[in-house]
């Protein structure tokens, strides 16, 4: 956060919208879901934001999410992108430009191309990196390539054609492997074959697309066998200099992530033995090369043999990690107490009777204090949504406290709605 007044936004979709027209896409059941979901997660924002920064979202939200917010030290300006005018938040503000946000500092969730029209149509403080150098450095294929440069542990295979990536899952010998989208992201793109079947699935598919023109480009990778997820989080300034803001521990459903949380002391003392920053620094200072600077998060993963993986991939842009971090700044007076969790939900009876709930029950975050806050309201307005929360708590009894009361109260929620 910074002292002169910024403006946030973006879209949480920034992989699709990366994606390079003409490449062939992995098998996948299509989750409108999930697109309704990742919507409005721009909301998540707010936890960046501090007081005199403006968030612009895609969509209204209730009162009571930026009551409930206040309540519990986050103020901000909230406004919604002009209406009447289609498209993404940023082509409605360059349509629209309001004229009294010029000279505010810009911080979106992620550069995209629309992003220097904003700068300019509404007057904005940034120098932002080249979208496509952006682009770029977000690809699988980018971050393998550094992985085999740095002599990483890690490294997989990007293959441009089926044949190519038959024979390499072949060459497994039969070990589970993971085929990735170079524009994949939090379990989308990503396909486990655990199987000939599966293997002949994907050829299938591939197929059909290749003899339509499109492009072959994945990544194929052993799956790994971890003991432990994580990220990294950090800021690369233009000259390749690295503020490092902590690493994460990622909590999975899956590959559907479930939430953050700082990394426990003893995962955090084993990844200062290994050297674990000093590789970020490196990635840091290849990605300044390559003409980035901004928020970087780094997923990692720690094997049951011992074996760091330090980059399964770079995300080039703010991340569910960072506003773990940014939720423990904000909301605890000690961050390590504090922790981001996902949970799925299915028809509640929205935000309002959800803050009442929380309130009634007594576990409803308030500044300085412990408990639950929802971060987002239109995360839950999907038959397959998200509550997004920050938990407080004093120690690990608490947070299980939290945890269960959290379970009554969304039992109760969804019971709500049904009846």
């Amino acid at each position: 956060m910074t002292a002169a007044r910024v403006l946030r936004l973006g879209a949480f979709d920034v992989e699709r919208r990366w994606r390079p027209d003409g490449l062939a896409a992995l098998p996948e059941i299509a989750d409108r879901g999930a697109d309704v979901v990742a919507s409005a997660m721009d909301e998540l924002l707010a936890v960046a934001c501090g007081p005199g920064d403006v968030l612009v979202t895609g969509a209204p939200a209730p009162v009571a999410w930026q009551e409930v917010l206040a309540g519990a030290g986050i103020g901000f300006e909230h406004r919604v992108a002009p209406c009447g005018v289609g498209g993404t938040v940023e082509e409605r503000l360059v349509a629209r430009p309001p004229a009294d946000l010029g000279g505010l500092g810009f911080e979106p969730y992620a550069v995209l191309p629309e992003s220097a029209g904003v700068v300019g149509a509404l007057g904005l403080r940034a120098e932002l990196p080249d979208w496509r150098v952006v682009r770029a450095v977000s690809s699988k294929s980018w971050s393998n390539a550094l992985v085999r440069d740095l002599g990483l542990a890690g490294a997989g295979v990007v293959v441009d054609s089926v044949a190519a990536l038959e024979a390499e899952v072949q060459a497994l010998d039969g070990a589970p492997a993971l085929l990735k989208d170079p524009f994949g992201v939090s379990g989308r793109g990503t396909l486990a074959v655990t199987s000939p079947l599966v293997l002949r699935s994907v050829v299938r598919v591939l197929g059909k697309q290749v003899r339509r023109g499109l492009d072959v480009e994945v990544l194929v990778q052993r799956r790994f066998d971890p003991v432990a997820d994580f990220s990294a989080q950090f800021s690369v300034r233009p000259g390749g200099e690295v503020d490092w803001l902590g690493a994460r521990l990622i909590e999975n459903t899956g590959f559907a992530y479930a939430g953050s949380r700082p990394v426990p002391p003893r995962l955090a003392e084993r990844l200062a033995a290994l050297g674990y920053e000093e590789v970020m620094a490196d990635v840091g200072a290849a990605l300044a090369g390559a003409g980035y600077h901004g928020p970087v998060c780094v997923d990692s993963m720690l094997l049951r043999d011992g074996t760091l993986v330090p980059v399964l991939e770079i995300n080039p842009r703010t991340s569910m990690g960072l506003i773990s971090v940014l939720a423990g700044r904000r909301l605890a007076a000690d961050p390590e107490r504090a922790r981001l969790v996902v949970r799925p939900v299915r028809g509640g009876c929205g935000f309002d009777r959800l803050v009442s709930l929380l309130r009634a029950d007594g576990i409803l975050l308030e500044a300085g204090g412990a408990g639950v806050l929802p971060l987002a309201s239109g995360t839950l307005a999907s038959s397959r949504g998200r509550l997004y929360c920050a938990v407080v708590a004093h120690d690990e009894d608490g947070h299980r406290a939290f945890d269960a009361a959290l379970d009554v109260v969304l039992d109760a929620w969804q019971v709500d709605r049904a009846s």
